[in-house]
């Protein structure tokens, strides 16, 4: 029983999102070229780690981006091929961009750990700059240029996730992001660890003390 318990625990994973923006509009626009914004900020204004947001399955619509940053600020980790990118908290701000050339389509899948903030909720943001070091405006109603918000759950309130087009008059004007269902894990969460270590232990002091008489 313990041993079926510690696989059951093991193979327990998180959901994850695909998201897509029709970039179309991108490839003729006089206002590139674009740099692509991925951010997540601390809700409390910390470093305390609470979350982690993970960004894979890129898919760019015969497009393609840099697997270099032009910018990174505090935890970013970043995988060339294929192109990846963590956002840890080890600081209120955390962002990381990307030179990108547009395609019909930017699509990518969207993990995270989903860890109660109290003070206010973690949020990730995909943003799109213009050639003008402007985020193409949107219509997002929190103050965000993205095209893409989630906010990780704080105090009673779950994720929230918010999916916006380009707003009136933005250097580029785009449709809101498609959201679709993902069946590869997110990233688990750290007490998903902790039980791990917990249960491993006690199968081996288990193993190590013999059967019971």
């Amino acid at each position: 029983m313990r041993l079926a318990l510690f696989l059951s625990v093991a193979g327990f994973g998180f959901g994850s999102t695909i998201l897509t923006l029709n970039t179309t509009p991108l490839e003729t626009s006089s206002a590139g070229p674009f740099t692509l914004d991925f951010q997540l900020n601390e809700g409390d204004g910390g470093s305390n780690n609470y979350n982690q947001v993970t960004l894979s399955n890129f898919g760019f619509g015969g497009g393609s981006v840099s697997g270099v940053p032009t910018s990174s600020t505090g935890g970013i980790t970043v995988t060339p091929s294929p192109f990846a990118v963590l956002l840890a908290e080890t600081s209120f701000f955390n962002d990381v961009q990307f030179d990108f050339t547009p395609g019909s389509s930017l699509s990518f899948t969207f993990s995270s750990t989903t860890n109660n903030d109290p003070v206010a909720p973690d949020t990730f943001t995909f943003a799109i700059y213009d050639n003008s070091g402007n985020e193409i405006a949107t219509t997002n109603p929190s103050g965000f240029d993205s095209f893409v918000e989630v906010d990780l759950p704080s105090g009673n309130a779950g994720v929230n996730t918010i999916l916006s087009g380009s707003a009136p008059g933005a250097s580029v004007m785009l449709n809101p992001p498609t959201q679709g269902s993902s069946s590869s894990p997110s990233v688990p969460e750290p007490s998903y660890f902790a039980a791990i270590s917990l249960l491993a232990a006690a199968l081996v002091w288990k193993t190590r003390r013999g059967p019971e008489v």
